[in-house]
């Protein structure tokens, strides 16, 4: 009987006394919250009611110590002052708990930065303000002026179920001067498939300039992979440092997670370049969980430049392995511009892609031409429009070696209409005219390569142009009709049939819709506006 009590009594008082029972303890480990305010006058303690003036506070960008002012903050960590102008924005630091990380992260005007990560950089660039439209009309003579005259590149991101041959096939009739990217392609599904390449690596002759882009963590065998990418004629060898999928990243230990050995990824590069002829790149993020700090992406590119890769594509921004999916490791984490611009200056031998928020062409010219938008050069969020650029100070020491659009092309195809008149000083091709002759162009190709066509790959095959009426009358129409007819016809049409039908739908809605030229953007809203 005494032992029932007493074991009652003690089950009592861990159910009652005890706040964590059952639960895993939290890591404790503190986080830097920085948090914007635009005010002229603000509490920085509403307890004390203590309140200070902008004028109070050094107002020199530094990122490389945090600013004391007096006892009274010291109640809070650090104050960071951001951009100087006549609102008085600076930055407050305090401290939180890493439970409450991801969810402050989603706050507007609110990022997370771990303490190490406010490092010293080379700062952001002239403070008057562009306006997108006067800075993206035409490419600048820097690239002109090097002896060399580099071309710079626009890419097209690597995307998994997206940049496959056929999607390939939509941008090359867009853009002739667009690299192109594959899929990652593990290094082991190639050496398993040794039989079965032309499904793996299979391209087309007009797919030039094309990039292989690989992914795996053991050196001999993306080696050996890299020679079967050369054999096929790729023209050059990406490898994956960058992705933040779980099953890439955490159970496949490659991707973003290689950015934690920079060693690993030395080894890598070096194997693969006593293998092979071709380029070896590297496309990365800048940084990844707590391994965040400017110093950190220089030591990473030293390490791995020493083995002979002289081209990093660096996604501008840092990537979270646990707590955030690949989608949200798009978005959640601001963009860092400021790091990718000033590595361009450190390392002048290096050639560096931006990647990352890039949303069409015209902002990538200008990204190019040495202006970035205001809300991406901080990896903080601020209130400032999308059409807001700086210029970069001392842009011309090694300008950017080009730059990366990714979903912005897959959600709609025709952002690429201009690329090469604006960036390469090319007519842009015939079947770039207008969404008629795009469409018409592909139901060509589909006719030419019938023999990809079965009842299972229909909807792969005319995936790559569900979004080209995207903004447009009749975008949602068309899609869905390609969506029925595909499950009504798959039997009886094919590919290029079950095409001309939704397009003739279109045609009967929106009269016009797919002969408004590409390139003309006030044609297109002024059709939108009197539809």
């Amino acid at each position: 009987m005494r032992i029932i009590l007493v074991k009652g009594l003690i089950l009592y008082m861990y159910f009652t006394y005890l706040k964590n029972h059952g639960n895993a303890k939290l890591n404790e480990n503190k986080y830097t919250l920085i948090r914007v305010y635009y005010k002229d006058n603000f509490k920085l303690y509403k307890k004390k009611k203590i309140e200070y003036k902008k004028d109070h506070i050094n107002s020199k960008i530094n990122y490389s110590r945090h600013t004391k002012i007096n006892t009274d903050i010291n109640l809070f960590k650090s104050c960071i002052p951001f951009i100087k102008n006549n609102k008085g924005v600076f930055f407050i630091g305090s401290n939180i708990n890493i439970k409450n990380k991801i969810t402050n992260l989603k706050k507007k005007n609110m990022s997370i930065l771990s303490c190490n990560n406010i490092d010293e950089t080379l700062g952001g660039g002239d403070q008057n303000i562009f306006e997108l439209e006067n800075i993206s009309q035409s490419l600048n003579n820097i690239y002109r002026k090097r002896k060399n005259e580099i071309e710079p590149l626009i890419q097209v991101a690597p995307m998994i179920n997206v940049t496959n041959r056929h999607f390939r096939a939509l941008v090359r009739i867009i853009s002739k001067k667009v690299q192109l990217w594959t899929e990652m392609i593990v290094d082991n599904t190639l050496l398993y498939n040794i039989n079965n390449l032309e499904e793996h690596l299979g391209f087309n002759k007009n797919e030039h300039p094309i990039v292989c882009q690989l992914g795996g963590s053991d050196p001999t065998s993306l080696s050996e992979a890299a020679i079967l990418v050369e054999q096929a004629g790729y023209d050059e060898i990406n490898i994956n440092v960058g992705c933040p999928s779980t099953k890439v990243a955490n159970k496949g230990a490659f991707g973003a997670y290689l950015m934690k050995n920079p060693q690993l990824v030395k080894n890598i590069v070096y194997e693969i370049k006593k293998k092979v002829q071709i380029p070896v790149t590297v496309k990365i993020r800048t940084g990844v969980d707590n391994l965040d700090s400017f110093s950190f992406l220089r030591s990473f590119i030293e390490t791995v430049s020493s083995a002979g890769c002289d081209h990093f594509i660096i996604h501008s921004r840092k990537a979270w392995l646990k707590g955030l999916d690949p989608k949200q490791n798009r978005s959640i984490p601001p963009l860092e511009y400021n790091k990718v611009f000033d590595l361009c200056k450190l390392y002048p031998h290096i050639k560096f892609t931006l990647n990352g928020g890039i949303k069409s062409i015209e902002q990538g010219v200008a990204l190019l031409n040495g202006y970035a938008p205001i809300n991406n050069m901080s990896g903080k969020h601020n209130n400032s429009t999308d059409n807001n650029y700086i210029k970069i100070e001392d842009y011309d020491i090694n300008p950017l070696y080009g730059v990366m659009i990714g979903r912005a092309c897959m959600e709609n195809i025709t952002v690429l209409a201009k690329t090469d008149k604006l960036v390469y000083n090319y007519d842009s091709p015939s079947t770039a005219h207008s969404r008629r002759t795009v469409l018409d162009a592909y139901k060509f190709y589909l006719e030419q390569n019938s023999s990809f066509y079965t009842l299972v790959n229909a909807f792969e095959l005319l995936k790559p142009i569900l979004g080209i009426l995207k903004g447009m009358p009749g975008h949602r129409l068309f899609r869905n009709k390609i969506d029925s007819y595909i499950r009504k016809y798959a039997s009886t049409l094919n590919c290029a049939q079950i095409l001309d039908k939704a397009m003739e739908d279109v045609d009967n809605i929106a009269p016009g819709c797919l002969d408004l030229i590409l390139d003309d953007y006030k044609a297109q809203q002024e059709y939108i506006k009197n539809y």
